[in-house]
């Protein structure tokens, strides 16, 4: 709906060609401004008195008046004949030219607050560095390019912008109802005298604006005030997020009705909140960071919420919710399960839960073809835009890895969008075990940078944390020890929550295969995990041959499967193991799998044979087991040997070797997860714990060093962005057999063609490359591997030399 003043007369000056333009149309300036001015006013909703708490009251002010002015260059002619049909091209930079009408605005700023305006405008698009490189000011005028560039504004086109804003800045502003914010008139430049200065020294003007802004980086950069530093950030990333989120066309923000009520309707366990244990109603009562120890299946992911909505209950405000988890199986199930607690905007019947992960548009994918009767174009154009929205920062409630966060830190490009969206977030870290001390580090360090700089608020939570844990994680959150919430002792001890009977066995698993055929034979769903993928294959191939000619199901499920093959893997998996008994289609079945199991699926399993491996890791294969503990004590075997297949190369050999003495002293009894912190405590102890520590802190400092302290706004990094994908990222190859299928598919349903793709790490990548098994040239995509895969095995190295290429235990 357009405010009641509207510039007509430039209805032929367009921001936007057809073809980017909303509904197919071109648009014109003044309708991406306003939505522009829509979108801001949206995002400083969520945040009304967020410039109080920065230290700098105008803010939104500045923002506002910016937001106006940012695209005003892109009135000139060459930029306008450009979306015409078949403009040339106009290799310049728009919002540089804007630069040139912000004197028109100017007079009631103070200096330091015009340069801020000036830095909002200019940054819009481009780093600091770039602009400097195309737009150093000439020691020739006659170099001078911005001077026929200036002379591209006819005078009709000059008055036309003028009257904008003198006719229909009042009305606009009262439109978006921002003055309860701050947010006022501005004096404008007399028109005659605008008109002139832009005409005559309109390039001079922009040169002046572009050098204050230059002094106001290179000043930033050096400065250690955290208000300066965390404003700037702000700054840059609410105009990127107001411009990307109009461009996009995706209508008003949606916001989530979120309350300790909506949590516990979507229980169907639950009727009240006396019902709730005792750490889910302190979690619901707590107030500021937490660390939550619970035992599994006592409800952790309730209390979370719970505890998520007693902040928003407190500090009043809109609700940004972050939900974190380590592993993408894991997110997708989140996301199905938020789905069902906070439903969809009702306006626009979009989901309010994002997901984001590497591969978001294909777990989208899956979901909207399972769940609705849509033609497989409707499903891309479905995924497509919930994956957009996700990126745009529009659902208030979100599932990511923590390295979405690091994205921040890091300095990849639009850093300032994602940082800025994190004031004042919520953010529930869960299977915070599952990090090592190197990438636990940047984590918690992040945790720590957000809390104290953007007020942001975590739970994290587990079953249990080892002590050498618990300290970073009280630093990163600013508490103590009075301030975890933990589950009472008692419910450790209940029936319920001792799922398990340990059984260590002699021996090694891959020499067992025959006892595991027998019990599989006896009806029982068996797991069984190996530390390696060519063990879990060689397991596979045997337990097939015995038990598949009996009918009974055998699965493999490792990291190195296609997202389509996976995805089947996991259907008839979840069939046949749902944690559901009521499931009618549950039947026997035998998986063999890596520690990819050991996080990913709600699954349900009657007895586990493990390979050795660190206790926490154990703890998690076991969770696959009597999950809702309905079975009694279901037994869980380990072997003790595991010295074949250069297994001691994926695990520290120092905490298998003290996991297993640890379980030495509990084999034949019952496992209760309230010992389990004492028992890592024992092995995490000595030189163990000095190693872990000295890692962790190395790598604290250094992620200190290299991003936090240098964490400035107006220029991502290119060498840290490639540093993070190499430490935090793998990629995705295309097996050459399956080459052909993917360039058919590619032509018709690009999202089915990407789903042929395996996730391998970029050090295998570069092994394959050595030995001359990738086909393609390092710039081309995909990367086409000359190795086998079959939707059985998935990609095997079986035939080439682990002398070569190491080993994967996923």
């Amino acid at each position: 709906m357009k405010p009641c003043k509207w510039p007509d007369w430039l209805d032929n000056t367009w921001a936007k060609s057809a073809q980017m333009g909303e509904d197919g149309k071109p648009e014109t300036l003044a309708q991406h401004t306003w939505y522009v001015m829509k979108r801001l006013s949206e995002f400083i909703r969520l945040r009304p008195t967020l410039p109080d708490e920065l230290g700098r009251p105008r803010l939104w002010h500045i923002l506002f008046w910016a937001a106006f002015l940012h695209d005003f260059g892109k009135a000139a002619a060459g930029f306008q004949a450009r979306l015409r049909p078949n403009g040339a091209k106009w290799p310049y930079r728009h919002e540089v030219l804007s630069l040139a009408f912000l004197d028109w605005i100017a007079a009631d700023f103070s200096a330091d607050e015009q340069v801020w305006v000036a830095a909002a405008i200019v940054s819009h698009h481009k780093n600091t560095s770039d602009l400097r490189r195309l737009y150093a000011e000439p020691d020739d005028p006659d170099d001078d390019q911005l001077v026929p560039l200036m002379a591209e504004f006819d005078e009709q086109t000059l008055n036309g912008l003028w009257d904008w804003l003198a006719e229909c800045a009042e009305a606009w502003l009262d439109a978006l109802d921002l003055a309860q914010v701050r947010v006022t008139l501005v004096s404008f430049m007399p028109k005659q005298k605008a008109i002139s200065l832009t005409q005559r020294q309109g390039a001079k003007r922009i040169y002046t604006w572009l050098n204050l802004h230059y002094r106001f980086v290179r000043r930033l950069e050096k400065s250690k005030d955290r208000s300066l530093i965390v404003s700037t950030l702000t700054l840059r990333g609410y105009l990127m997020n107001a411009d990307h989120s109009a461009s996009s066309h995706l209508g008003a923000l949606p916001t989530v009705d979120f309350n300790q009520q909506t949590v516990l309707d979507s229980c169907t366990f639950l009727d009240k909140f006396e019902d709730l244990y005792t750490h889910q109603q302190l979690a619901a009562k707590a107030k500021g960071c937490v660390l939550l120890t619970a035992p599994t299946g006592s409800g952790k992911t309730e209390a979370a919420l719970l505890w998520a909505a007693c902040q928003i209950a407190a500090s009043q405000a809109a609700p940004r919710l972050f939900y974190t988890l380590p592993y993408q199986a894991s997110m997708n199930a989140m996301k199905l399960r938020l789905d069902k607690t906070f439903g969809q905007d009702e306006q626009t019947q979009r989901d309010l839960v994002g997901l984001q992960h590497g591969r978001a548009l294909l777990a989208y994918y899956r979901m909207v073809s399972d769940e609705t009767d849509i033609s497989p174009d409707q499903a891309i154009e479905q995924s497509q835009l919930a994956k957009n929205m996700a990126e745009l920062n529009y659902p208030p409630v979100r599932i990511f890895s923590p390295y979405q966060m690091l994205k921040g830190p890091y300095r990849l490009r639009g850093y300032e969008k994602l940082l800025s969206d994190y004031h004042r977030g919520l953010f529930i870290f869960d299977e915070i075990h599952a990090y090592d001390a190197e990438r636990l580090a940047r984590i918690l360090e992040t945790i720590k940078y957000l809390r104290q700089n953007f007020q942001a608020k975590f739970l994290v939570m587990s079953a249990t944390f080892p002590k050498l844990i618990k300290e970073p994680l009280y630093d990163a959150l600013g508490i103590t020890a009075e301030a975890e919430v933990l589950a009472d002792q008692a419910l450790f001890e209940q029936e319920r929550f001792q799922r398990h009977k340990l059984r260590l066995l002699d021996g090694e698993l891959l020499d067992y295969l025959d006892e595991i055929a027998n019990l599989a034979r006896t009806g029982m769903s068996v797991l069984v995990v190996c530390n390696l993928v060519a063990r879990a294959q060689e397991c596979y191939a045997e337990l097939s041959d015995q038990l598949i000619p009996s009918g009974i199901e055998v699965r493999l499920l490792h990291g190195r499967f296609n997202m389509r093959d996976r995805s089947e893997l996991e259907r008839i998996v979840r069939e046949c193991a749902d944690a559901d008994p009521r499931n009618p289609k549950r039947r026997p079945i035998v998986l063999v799998a890596t520690q990819a199991v050991e996080v990913s699926l709600d699954i349900d399993f009657d007895t586990i044979f493990s390979d050795p491996a660190p206790l926490e890791a154990l703890v998690q294969r076991f969770g696959r087991v009597n999950r809702r503990g309905t079975k009694g004590l279901a037994d869980v075997h380990v072997f003790r040997e595991w010295d074949r297949d250069g297994q001691k190369q994926i695990y520290n050999e120092q905490l298998v070797e003290k996991s297993l003495q640890i379980l030495e002293g509990a084999n034949g009894n019952p496992i209760n997860e309230y010992k389990i912190g004492d028992w890592l405590n024992e092995i995490y102890q000595g030189e163990v714990e000095q190693a872990w520590h000295k890692t962790y802190q190395e790598a604290a400092d250094e992620f200190n060093k290299a991003c936090l302290k240098s964490l400035r706004a107006f220029e991502a990094d290119r060498q840290l962005e490639k540093e993070f994908y190499k430490a935090f990222d793998g990629t995705e190859v295309l097996p050459l057999c399956l080459e052909e299928e993917y360039q058919a598919l590619k032509q018709a349903n690009f999202v089915k063609a990407s789903e042929l793709l395996v996730p391998i790490r970029y050090g295998r990548l570069h092994q394959l490359r050595n030995k001359k098994r990738v086909m393609t040239e390092p710039d081309e995509w995909p990367q086409v591997v000359d190795v086998p895969y079959t939707s059985e095995l998935g990609l095997d190295f079986s035939n080439l030399t682990k002398q070569t290429f190491g080993v994967s235990h996923t």
